[in-house]
């Protein structure tokens, strides 16, 4: 602060001559407010309010109610002051509590030098301190979490040494603690509660309210109950035995995003309570072998009625909590257990009224699991290989039809004559097209969905990862020599020349898609004459051009992303990622969706369109679908455009 230069010359007079008097406590306070009260002598400094001071404000304060005087607070202060002036001193009248303060995280902070450290008028303001049962003050119950906030907001913390702190208030208040708090439920639990108002801790400290040991009871201050039932479970007598993997109140219910179970996107609600919170320790391998522990118990209740009902949101349906209670979770072994043999039967009754102990040994987690029930084994065992025998046998008579018209299909094409649809040069390029993109589609995929079912079946069979990147490599070099042959042929040779051009969008293509929809909406009796292309192969073929061009940009930049920084802005990567992947996704499903239809399921194709592999189109087939092309250039009596692009005609 610097010193204040516009002050007058009578209120200096008047200041003077009121200390010489020895002013009494109120005549200090006085004296004082003949400069910080105005806040017009402190224009031009930054932040002008936190030296101006109310008579008002003075007053309603705690201090101010017990009439101290402003140099109880502002000691060994001179008139006029210096710009250095000494901070308050809380702890000369609240010793007790500064001694907490500084054996707290916050007092070690401010030891430090961390000039985010908070001090006693963050939290309690500097001359307008109101006491705690004040709606007003920032230490009132319900606006402690306002408080915290200021600190331990949306915009996190860091420490001194640049170690960012949880984001604490938000998730407070989305917890059914902050929601009751929002509601004005002043016995709804703050902050204060469970870290303590002077003494907070770490929770890696054994003396914090929340280290893990100290959790439960923290908790019990509220749920007394619950901290008590908790205590007496395994779980509590593990912890107080020093196994620090046992799970406290907030592993399983959360530390500041606490939901209610009732809550579908609460970790203890019924949907999720198997495989995230009793499964974060109960199928965790490293925990079950060190403990000893029964494994195979989190999937022998998801594979079972239980389980299936429950993730389909029935409410009904039996948890883990159902059987081993919510809290007082015992061992077999122990008589006071929900599942120990005497009071079994008892638990089952919950839901089945008429369970004897015969129904309770029907269903456990030895019985429901495969692994450990050995007739439950044997009888997968052999099933497994009946319907391994009874569908591999089913599949391979199905193939043995389906080829039989395959091959029926290429006699009956042929039988009538045959026309040229693709050169040798153009079913090579398609050949090359065609493996390639199946390969790429295949170990692109697997990167990014890892731990799919079929990506782990090509992991047995030694495709793991780093054989997928190099297949994906060699697949794209060739994507691209037959990019680039492909431009050859269309530039270079004669027929390329002439597909190219045949196969250009035009004004009719419009016409006769229009037109063809109405014919397959009854619409219209008249059946499109297309040429040598249609609409639909012409749309395939340019979606193909440029899902390549596409592709091959952005695999190289992915390729070589240290060379593509150097020639263009470094977000290229990341924006050649997502192209790269949603492009696949585009093309892969226009190949299943568009082509796979009109050359495999459309019905005067099924079982399959050989042209792919021949080369060749019947006769008929062209009369039928290409009518314009066979007018103008397959007809009999017409000049063929190529003397080879026919056979079998005479």
């Amino acid at each position: 602060m610097r010193v204040i230069s516009t002050v007058t010359p009578s209120v200096v007079l008047a200041l003077v001559a009121l200390m010489v008097a020895s002013p009494t406590e109120a005549q200090d306070r006085d004296v004082c407010l003949m400069c910080h009260a105005d806040v017009s002598l402190f224009a031009g400094i930054e932040d002008p309010s936190r030296l101006v001071v109310t008579q008002e404000e003075y007053t309603q304060s705690v201090h101010g109610a017990l009439g101290l005087s402003c140099t109880m607070c502002h000691q060994g202060w001179t008139f006029p002051h210096t710009p250095e002036m000494p901070p308050p001193n809380c702890g000369a009248c609240h010793s007790s509590v500064k001694a907490v303060f500084d054996s707290s995280v916050h007092g070690y902070a401010l030891e430090t030098g961390n000039p985010r450290a908070p001090t006693c008028s963050v939290c309690h303001g500097s001359h307008n301190i109101l006491h705690s049962s004040e709606p007003e003050s920032p230490t009132h119950r319900l606006r402690v979490p306002e408080t915290c906030a200021t600190c331990h907001g949306t915009e996190g913390l860091l420490t001194g040494e640049y170690v960012r702190l949880p984001q604490i208030f938000g998730s407070y208040a989305q917890s059914v603690h902050g929601e009751q708090s929002a509601r004005g439920i002043s016995a709804a639990a703050n902050c204060t509660d469970c870290h303590g108002v002077h003494d907070l801790r770490g929770p890696a400290d054994p003396t914090s309210k929340i280290s893990h040991a100290n959790v439960s009871a923290t908790c019990g201050q509220c749920h007394e109950d619950i901290s008590r039932d908790y205590d007496g479970s395994i779980h509590g007598r593990a912890l107080r035995a020093g196994l620090i993997d046992s799970p406290s109140c907030n592993n399983c219910h959360g530390e500041h995003l606490i939901r209610s179970h009732e809550d579908p996107e609460a970790r203890t609600s019924g949907a999720r309570l198997a495989t995230e919170t009793c499964g974060t320790c109960h199928a965790d391998a490293e925990i079950i072998s060190k403990y000893g522990l029964r494994g195979g118990v989190v999937g022998s209740y998801v594979d079972s009625y239980h389980g299936w009902a429950t993730r389909g949101d029935y409410e009904g349906s039996a948890t883990c909590v159902s059987c081993h209670t919510t809290h007082s979770v015992l061992p077999e072994t122990d008589s006071t257990s929900a599942i120990h043999p005497s009071n079994v039967v008892q638990t089952c009754a919950q839901c089945h009224p008429d369970a004897d102990q015969d129904f309770a040994a029907s269903y456990t987690h030895e019985a429901a699991s495969i692994e450990t029930n050995p007739v439950n084994r044997i009888i997968r065992n052999i099933y497994l290989v009946l319907i391994i025998g009874t569908i591999g046998g089913m599949l391979l008579h199905n193939l043995v039809i389906l080829n039989y018209y395959l091959m029926q299909r290429i006699r009956e094409e042929l039988a009538g004559g045959a026309v040229r649809r693709f050169d040798k040069n153009e079913l090579i390029q398609h050949m090359a097209l065609t493996i390639s993109f199946t390969l790429l589609v295949v170990t692109g995929f697997a990167l990014r969905f890892p731990d799919a079912w079929w990506v782990n079946g090509l992991a047995q069979i030694g495709m793991s990862e780093p054989v997928r990147s190099t297949l994906h490599r060699i697949c794209a070099v060739v994507l691209i020599a037959a990019s680039m042959l492909h431009l050859y042929y269309v530039i270079f040779v004669k027929r390329g020349r002439e597909e190219i051009l045949a196969m250009l969008p035009r004004l009719h293509d419009v016409k006769e898609a229009f037109a063809n929809l109405k014919y397959y909406t009854w619409r219209s009796t008249k059946h499109v004459k297309f040429g040598r292309w249609d609409y639909t192969q012409k749309a395939e073929y340019w979606a193909l051009v440029w899902g390549t061009i596409v592709m091959v940009v952005t695999g190289l930049v992915l390729w070589f992303p240290e060379r593509a920084v150097k020639i263009l802005p470094a977000m290229v990567v990341t924006i050649s990622q997502t192209i790269h992947y949603y492009e696949a996704w585009l093309a892969t499903l226009a190949i299943l969706v568009w082509h796979f239809f009109f050359v495999i399921f459309h019905p005067d194709a099924y079982p399959m369109n050989w042209a792919w592999i021949t080369g060749k189109l019947s006769r008929e087939e062209v009369r039928k679908h290409h009518a314009r092309w066979y007018e103008e250039e397959l007809a009999p009596g017409v000049k063929l455009r190529d003397p080879g692009s026919e056979q079998g005609q005479r």
